[in-house]
């Protein structure tokens, strides 16, 4: 899946340089979190290219739930991605126990 993922960073990223695209296609794969975190920009294009699964196994569940704010969700186009997300988003929430709240 790895190099099935780094194809479609890379397509992801067609508007971009070829040598920074190649580095922000390796900082994505070595650290997600990171990199969707410190730029909006290239989170958004993942959440309009990357399939639902491809997104979670690349930042986890915790982690997109976390990922996934409102201003995020409304920079989305067409509106039905924004719906989509707003459900996955709360279907995470239901699903995904912080680790704070695992303590009995």
């Amino acid at each position: 899946m790895q190099v099935g993922l780094q194809t479609k960073l890379k397509a992801m990223l067609w508007d971009i340089p070829e040598n920074k695209r190649l580095e922000i296609v390796n900082h994505i794969l070595s650290n997600p979190v990171e990199s969707f975190r410190n730029d909006n920009q290239i989170f958004i294009k993942a959440l309009n290219s990357l399939q639902w699964y491809e997104l979670i196994k690349l930042v986890g569940k915790q982690d997109l739930l976390n990922l996934l704010t409102d201003s995020t969700i409304q920079k989305l186009f067409p509106v039905q991605r924004r719906s989509y997300y707003t459900n996955a988003r709360r279907l995470l929430s239901k699903y995904v126990v912080p680790s704070a709240g695992q303590s009995a």
